[in-house]
């Protein structure tokens, strides 16, 4: 079995990489730092076969030279993990149009032109499986991340265009949304007492705690194997819960 995981040198896609090569696959990170991918191929090297290839989400000729790998039908592509993506924490009044498209660009339009030539190979083998991560931030506010936010909407609605669209193939398309998750993202942006805050206990969250790399990464290989042969165009939110409470309740007076 053959897997791309874009974005796979760090943080939650280098989590996911991790999971699959457990499980048996062939796995093909991506991504744009040299030094990153080839630190990240040599640590996953001994969990199974690994291979990094330094290429831009967004730029065709680098997808295309990602997909070329799996041209021979006897080692077809069987799963696709759109991953790659960039946050963005600037308000509206102060986020100029440059950053915004760069945003839009990495998050959404990366994931729809991978998927567009993963799709194409999987069309032609017989069919596979897509997941993208999206982000719980597609369902509402939080924080100043106006961008990153319609990126991610946007790419759960593409989960569930592709779904329909590709589904003749035998190709599932779905989507994985992460809640707060502890990455080096979530220690590099919030202040100590924030950090702090969390580790003493999450009350926003129902679970009380931030989501762990791997249970993201789990809920895609399922989502990515036969055992969820019958489940496609959906979007699972791995979020310790923070979606089933409005958490308005409890800000209120309690006398």
């Amino acid at each position: 079995m053959n897997a791309v995981v874009t974005g796979g040198s760090k943080g939650i896609g280098y989590g996911i990489a991790a999971c699959l090569l457990r499980r048996g696959y062939d796995v093909t990170i991506t991504g744009r730092n040299p030094e990153h991918l080839a630190q990240a191929a040599s640590e996953l090297g001994s969990l199974g076969p690994v291979h990094a290839v330094v290429a831009d989400s967004t730029a065709e000729d680098d997808v295309e030279r990602v997909m070329t790998r799996f041209e021979d039908t006897a080692s077809p592509l069987s799963l696709l993990v759109n991953n790659a993506g960039v946050a963005d924490y600037k308000s509206i009044l102060k986020m100029d149009i440059a950053r915004w498209r760069s945003v839009i660009e990495v998050n959404l339009t990366g994931a729809f032109l991978v998927t567009q030539r993963a799709a194409r190979r999987m069309r032609a083998t017989g069919g596979g499986a897509i997941v993208n991560i999206a982000s719980i931030d597609a369902r509402g506010m939080d924080g100043r991340q106006s961008a990153y936010g319609a990126a991610k909407a946007g790419l759960v609605n593409l989960t569930k265009t592709a779904a329909v669209e590709l589904a003749p193939y035998r190709i599932r398309v779905n989507s994985v949304s992460p809640g707060w998750t502890m990455t080096a993202m979530v220690g590099d942006h919030l202040p100590d007492a924030a950090l702090q805050a969390i580790k003493d206990g999450f009350a926003r969250v129902p679970m009380g705690r931030l989501v762990e790399i791997d249970e993201i990464a789990r809920a895609v290989a399922f989502l990515g194997s036969n055992e969820a042969s019958g489940i496609t165009g959906i979007d699972l939110p791995v979020d310790c819960g923070v979606l089933a409470n409005l958490y308005i309740a409890e800000s209120l007076p309690r006398e």
